[in-house]
């Protein structure tokens, strides 16, 4: 079973791939790599001393469930500035990703949450992160 990692907006719920970057329709997926890339960028994150994606993660009960009831919110700003310094850092040194994808499919999620968090942060629509 493969994990995915999805955001979800206060107002909007749950985002599908920004349409600027399925300009065909196709009904193209994102942040499939993110959860493979996890250790990865909790280093970068403590490296660059920001704030870590997993930071904006719905908490889960014992189980292993997340917990839907009462989601807490996080500020779109904050998240939009993580994921711009992941994105920038990524870009500079690609060759730190030393999987055999390599860190193409990385950038494409970083950029779909970056453009769904900019959206977001125009609204002021707080947001989270859900591993599905």
């Amino acid at each position: 079973m493969s994990r995915c990692l999805d955001i979800v907006l206060e107002n909007t719920g749950f985002c599908a791939l920004p349409a600027e970057m399925d300009l065909k329709g196709e009904e193209l997926m994102f942040g499939g790599n993110l959860p493979a890339a996890s250790l990865l960028l909790e280093d970068i994150a403590e490296d660059l001393n920001i704030t870590p994606l997993s930071a904006f993660m719905l908490e889960e009960n014992d189980g292993g469930k997340a917990l839907e009831t009462s989601p807490e919110w996080y500020d779109p700003n904050q998240g939009l500035d993580t994921v711009q310094k992941l994105l920038n850092y990524l870009l500079a040194y690609p060759e730190v990703d030393k999987s055999p994808e390599g860190v193409h499919w990385v950038l494409w999620d970083l950029r779909a949450l970056e453009l769904i968090l900019r959206d977001a942060v125009q609204s002021n629509d707080r947001f989270y992160l859900e591993e599905g």
